[in-house]
């Protein structure tokens, strides 16, 4: 199979779901493996490794991503085996090894990495902007929000000057994610809501799922939450197991807080415990069990709000516990406002306990997690964020003794 041809098949059938494209991949390495020493099957073949290996670490799966790392050096010894490689192969290579370093947590080398992907990429301004989406997380995953919003800008007019839709829909949820995060809702509906037009018009589902999952976090942070888990449900069915098993898993986490939001405490719990941390600990996705874990302690604080759970020293310490460990895997991850989040939590079952005999024992730990919660958010640039102000409100509150 020629590169062209190959690139093609792979591209509409990455359209489609990553099951497919999957198969698909594996099929190609299978099929070039009898040819692995003809110079004319050299580009391809380190071009199929690489993109399986971008599809199985999407997958976020700690089995898949060791087996793409494999994959990643069998390309890289391909491409030396060859007697010309070209800069879009090189480029594309560096970016495949920067997106696997950071979904192993190895933060290190990948903006160097980026940046040689980028040089070597050339006038090709396809892989320009695929690397600058790259570059773009990376700057999110170390708290340096106007450089990614620089990258994530930079790749969106490159594509709009290209005319691509389904590229310029990619860029649209790069930046719908941004605006979430920075709490700028109207701005990341309107992107994401964008993008799924442009999915629907090129009929990529791939895309769709993509907007979609974000309209559902829109959904949430506004609060509407039986909107919410109608988009959640319906989302759901677009995947398959065991390839989107993580995926499924956070779409459970979301479906979880959302009803929570809706008043229904007891579902929201047995959805964390039969959906989500039994998934979770099988493909032993630690982000996905903290994640698992911060909603559990936000559950126990909802019953103990509701008078479902006695207000006691054991049940607080359930919510605490639960809450506490999720806080410690989040500042391990370098989930940093995921990790402020959870400190707001814990400060706001501390304050359940206002009207009881453990009033001045948590009184002490809501300050102290308020603090730290709210330098968390201005070191992340957040300081002026709708969050900020909530967590503000309730340090005042605790520091006028309202507690």
């Amino acid at each position: 199979m020629k590169l062209a041809e190959f690139l093609l098949q792979g591209r509409q059938l990455r359209q489609q779901d990553r099951t497919s494209a999957i198969a698909y991949f594996e099929q190609c390495l299978q099929n070039i493996a009898t040819d692995a020493n003809s110079v004319e099957y050299m580009d391809t073949k380190a071009r199929v490794l690489l993109d399986l290996a971008v599809e199985l670490i999407a997958t976020q799966q700690p089995n898949q991503i060791q087996r793409a790392k494999v994959l990643v050096q069998q390309s890289s010894d391909t491409l030396n085996q060859s007697l010309e490689t070209s800069r879009e192969q090189t480029g594309y290579l560096l970016y495949v090894r920067a997106i696997l370093a950071m979904e192993l947590g190895d933060l290190r080398d990948v903006l160097p990495t980026l940046q040689a992907a980028y040089e070597a990429y050339g006038n090709n301004q396809e892989g320009q902007a695929l690397t600058d989406d790259a570059i773009g997380h990376y700057y999110i995953k170390i708290s340096d929000y106007s450089s990614a919003i620089a990258s994530f800008e930079r790749s969106l007019s490159i594509r709009i000057e290209s005319n691509d839709e389904l590229a310029i829909g990619k860029s649209y949820t790069h930046l719908g994610q941004f605006y979430l995060l920075s709490g700028e809702l109207n701005q990341a509906n309107r992107l994401f809501q964008n993008a799924l037009d442009l999915a629907i018009h090129q009929s990529d589902n791939f895309l769709r799922l993509q907007a979609i999952k974000g309209l559902v976090k829109v959904t949430i942070a506004e609060s509407q939450w039986q909107n919410a888990i109608t988009l959640i449900k319906d989302t759901i069915t677009l995947l398959k197991e065991p390839v989107d098993s993580v995926e499924i898993g956070y779409l459970y986490c979301d479906l979880a807080e959302a009803l929570l939001g809706n008043r229904q405490t007891e579902e929201s719990l047995i959805c964390i415990r039969i959906n989500v941390l039994p998934r979770f600990r099988e493909l032993q996705h630690s982000r996905g069990i903290a994640v698992a874990k911060h909603l559990c302690g936000c559950i126990y604080v909802h019953r103990l709000l509701e008078g479902l759970d006695s207000l006691n020293e054991d049940e607080i310490e359930t919510a605490e516990d639960s809450l506490l460990e999720a806080s410690m895997a989040f500042e391990q991850f370098g989930m940093m406002y995921d990790y402020a989040k959870t400190l707001y939590n814990l400060a706001c079952l501390y304050q359940l306990c206002s009207s009881s005999y453990l009033k001045y024992q948590y009184q002490s730990k809501s300050l102290r997690s308020l603090e730290l919660s709210l330098s968390v958010l201005e070191q992340l640039g957040l300081g002026n964020s709708q969050f900020a102000s909530q967590v503000e409100d309730l340090l005042n509150q605790a520091m006028r003794g309202k507690f």
